[in-house]
């Protein structure tokens, strides 16, 4: 199925509001951190010409053949979260109870939407669940302005503790992927395994001087910025896919992208992931090839690079992301 056959009515999309100054980055190093890739083309072309990472298996599987499988239906909710309301789409936890349940986050100026048609799938076998972050899509602005890394990661622990998820499976894209990590370092024993797609790197490595000005740009004049930006990303993707992601964008609160970039540019993730000893796979985009890439900071992460595809590789080519996630299940269910 792609984004333009997807039922609308089964994953109803957030009301429009009105939006003044906002602008996003979806992934400090997607986007070639900051200025560094978005003023310098010939830069950009040097450090992907130089990215050959040995442990990035390209062989992509098979797409996922049509699965017979009855669709379960899902309901969506609305949760109490630490700085206000929380969107949160659910189904498949009565008609799977033993399954390793999947809870997905989306990235910065996303909604849990986007993860549509993995939600489909996955809820043939097992509970799916995706949530709107704090000032994001259907969920409310944060009542305490905190749009941190670690203030999003405690959206994530309200919705897991209200849900009963005693023990789950976590993937995050972008920013979301931040937000994974950070919670599977405070509740090892909850995360199953940590699934990353196309993941931010360590923020607090780039530069000052190379993101300051990039965010002055922004800042003078944001939806010009976030337009051509958001093209650039979507490039080589699925056209309905690119469309459903734009439209996305003017979704999400003022406050919630800005202070969550701010938020990103500071967070450290290899502590948290010290202390999460569990199973992990990070899937990359062509475009996650920078030296402060999650794969290039820690060797021992396993990787598969997605060709043909745009940031939003889960979008872009769901039937060969499904299969990976699908085959990653299968090794955390096996471990235990």
């Amino acid at each position: 199925m792609s984004y333009k056959r997807l039922r609308r009515s089964s994953y109803p999309r957030p009301r429009r509001r009105s939006r003044g100054l906002f602008w996003t980055l979806l992934s400090l190093l997607t986007i070639g951190l900051t200025a560094a890739l978005v003023g310098a083309g010939g830069r950009r072309r040097e450090i992907f010409a130089d990215f050959e990472p040995e442990r990035a298996r390209a062989d992509e599987p098979e797409p996922v053949p049509e699965d017979a499988t009855p669709e379960v239906e899902g309901e969506t909710l609305w949760l109490a979260g630490p700085a206000g309301n929380l969107y949160v789409r659910d189904g498949g936890a009565e008609e799977h109870p033993e399954a390793l349940p999947v809870l997905f986050l989306h990235s910065l100026a996303g909604n849990g939407g986007q993860w549509a048609l993995q939600l489909d799938h996955v809820r043939r076998h097992r509970r799916a669940m995706a949530l709107d972050f704090r000032g994001h899509g259907e969920s409310d602005p944060a009542e305490d302005g905190d749009y941190s890394v670690a203030g999003l990661a405690g959206d994530v622990a309200a919705v897991a503790d209200q849900l009963g998820l005693r023990r789950f499976l976590l993937a995050g894209h972008s920013l979301g992927s931040a937000v994974a990590i950070e919670y599977a370092g405070r509740h090892p024993e909850r995360v199953a395994g940590l699934l990353l797609v196309d993941p931010n790197g360590d923020g607090s490595r780039v530069p000052e001087a190379e993101f300051a000005p990039f965010l002055e740009s922004l800042r003078s004049d944001p939806l010009a910025e976030l337009e051509s930006y958001f093209r650039q990303l979507v490039v080589g993707g699925d056209p309905d896919a690119a469309g459903w992601v734009l439209e996305d964008l003017r979704l999400t609160h003022e406050d919630a992208v800005v202070k969550a970039v701010e938020g990103s540019l500071r967070y450290q993730p290899l502590p948290a992931l010290e202390r999460y000893q569990g199973p992990k796979l990070s899937i990359i985009s062509d475009m996650n090839r920078l030296p402060y890439s999650l794969h290039n900071l820690l060797p021992d992460l396993p990787v598969h690079l997605m060709t043909g595809t745009g940031h939003w590789v889960m979008m872009d080519r769901p039937e060969v992301f499904n299969r990976l996630l699908d085959e990653f299940v299968e090794e955390v269910e096996a471990r235990g």
